[in-house]
């Protein structure tokens, strides 16, 4: 008999292998739902030891039926599909992965960034129809001496300050989670938001999603950017409200954006964002490269291990749970999770 079950949600991934050998080597059963219809998939989650979601969305409806879940680990860095302050309250943990894809995701956003400020991809579409013009009028500006500002200094924000080090452009970052120390380690001067988006020439969203940071750029704040800057979003999609996005664009405000993540997705059809000649789009694959996705689906299956055999995981998203399973004194927690930490404080947990 197994000594615990792990039930994966629909995920679409074309092999779920390295999970299945993870878990079965540990002891484990491992069943996998994709081909399941939704009721029968949480059925099955409510004899559950660990939950692995990818899209699913985990209500507090749904957590009331896990009678015997100790984790849920979602594939990926972000976890807001998961409702956190239930699973903690249920004694669940909330598991992720937030060091995966750290090259690629940075890499992306400074991918779509150069696409905005020189052009390649509008270029490629002209010259594939036939055109060509070696003496452009079009906006193109060179970027060092500009001012690139950073929300967000976390692990992606490192990585992107990193590879922008002898860019020639000054680096400026805001996060209330971390120290001048650390930030000057990467060359970036920490600033307020405010300063950031005054002074900064291109913009890169390096966020969660939160309370605090859903719509973080809106009319307003957008408002305060430089005319002509660049505005990259490769976090979430509702960090950026679509509408005041537009809005900017539209009016010359805002010079463009590179935007790998939207509000609705996938990006509906009719949506403006999908014809406007100063949009950069990619489909939520800044994530993305088969070594990102081999040790994403790696871990995803480890922590889960980890917690079914009397463990604690690497990262979560609800340090808080521990305290409520009086664990909290067996846990180091690691670097990479000191946002958590300190927002946990904040709110009085």
């Amino acid at each position: 008999m197994a000594k615990f079950r792990v039930v994966l949600l629909k995920h679409g991934y074309e092999s779920v292998g390295t999970e299945r050998r993870i878990v079965e080597a540990a002891g484990g059963e491992f069943l996998d739902a994709e081909t399941l219809g939704e009721d029968e998939a949480l059925r099955l989650c409510e004899e559950a030891d660990a939950i692995l979601v990818r899209w699913s969305k985990i209500t507090p409806e749904l957590i009331q039926r896990f009678r015997r879940c100790r984790i849920i680990v979602r594939y990926g860095i972000g976890a807001d599909n998961i409702d956190a302050a239930a699973a903690t309250a249920a004694g669940i943990i909330v598991g992720h992965v937030p060091t995966y894809c750290l090259d690629d995701v940075s890499s992306h956003a400074l991918a779509l960034w150069l696409d905005c400020e020189r052009l390649i991809s509008r270029n490629h579409g002209k010259i594939v129809k036939g055109g060509w013009d070696d003496n452009p009028t079009a906006r193109i500006r060179r970027t060092s001496g500009r001012t690139f500002g950073l929300v967000g200094l976390g692990n992606i924000g490192q990585a992107t300050a990193r590879k922008l080090q002898g860019w020639g452009m000054t680096l400026l970052a805001c996060d209330p989670f971390v120290d001048a120390s650390l930030a000057g380690a990467f060359g970036v001067a920490l600033v307020d938001f405010g300063t950031l988006c005054r002074e900064s020439d291109f913009v890169s969203l390096h966020v969660p999603l939160l309370p605090e940071t859903r719509h973080l750029m809106n009319a307003r704040s957008i408002g305060t950017m430089k005319k002509g800057a660049t505005l990259v979003n490769t976090a979430r999609g509702p960090v950026v409200e679509t509408q005041a996005l537009l809005a900017a664009l539209e009016d010359g405000s805002l010079g463009a954006a590179g935007l790998d993540v939207f509000e609705t997705e996938p990006l509906p059809l009719d949506s403006p964002l999908r014809q406007h000649p100063r949009v950069v789009l990619s489909d939520h694959v800044a994530w993305y490269s088969q070594e990102s996705q081999q040790a994403l689906k790696q871990t995803v299956a480890e922590e889960a291990v980890r917690v079914c055999t009397g463990g604690l995981p690497l990262s979560l998203m609800n340090p808080a749970v521990l305290k409520k399973l009086g664990r909290w004194a067996e846990w180091t927690p690691p670097e990479n999770v000191r946002w958590q930490l300190k927002r946990m404080e904040g709110l009085g947990g």
